[in-house]
């Protein structure tokens, strides 16, 4: 009787899987599971290779990428990779977890996003540390500090987001790294990403 029941059963998975799979032809299932491959290594190939949630602490003076204040590992690898690290930093521009641990003086906390979007922004200021290499990535035009306030750049930026979101900087910058990625270079003496001229 044991033996009956169990066949039954198997016969009814058997018969629930085909239902399941009979609208599918075995090549759109062959092309599903090549679609599903392919995403799975593009994943892994365009995946960030820098662990931001282990930046270390980022001195307050200078850009990270200033060695004479900053000798951070994570930020070493990211100007290693080139440009190809920018969409990596972009992808974590939304990414709300929080790094513990010293990162920055004076901030209450730090996210992830916080620490890509203070990476994209030095990466793209000059060597005087004045200028952006392009026109209004800068924190304070960036983000829309109000000239006549004395708000820290943490209030700042908390500011952007409860007003706005952290989604709509991510897509500000993929804006930014669609339009100029094929003219985007590092400049080693000026250490920092610039754009060539048309």
């Amino acid at each position: 009787m044991l033996r009956m029941v169990q066949m039954k059963n198997l016969f009814l998975v058997i018969a629930l899987c085909l239902l399941v799979n009979c609208g599918r032809t075995p090549e759109a299932k062959v092309k599903e599971s090549a679609a599903e491959e392919q995403k799975s290594i593009a994943s892994v190939v365009s995946s960030p290779q820098t662990n931001l949630l282990k930046i270390g602490h980022i001195a307050p003076k200078g850009r990270v990428q200033d060695t004479d204040y900053n000798d951070l590992p994570e930020v070493r690898n990211l100007i290693a990779r080139g440009k190809e690290s920018i969409p990596d930093l972009i992808s974590e521009l939304n990414n709300e977890t929080k790094v513990y641990g010293e990162v920055l003086d004076y901030w209450s906390e730090v996210h992830v996003g916080d620490v890509a979007l203070i990476i994209l922004t030095d990466f793209f200021t000059d060597g005087t540390w004045q200028r952006t290499t392009i026109v209004g990535v800068g924190w304070d035009e960036f983000l829309e500090r109000d000239g006549k306030s004395n708000l820290t750049s943490e209030q700042v930026l908390r500011n952007y987001i409860a007003k706005y979101g952290r989604n709509k900087i991510k897509d500000r910058w993929q804006k930014i790294w669609t339009q100029y990625r094929d003219r985007m270079f590092w400049d080693d003496g000026e250490r920092c990403f610039k754009v060539r001229t048309l």
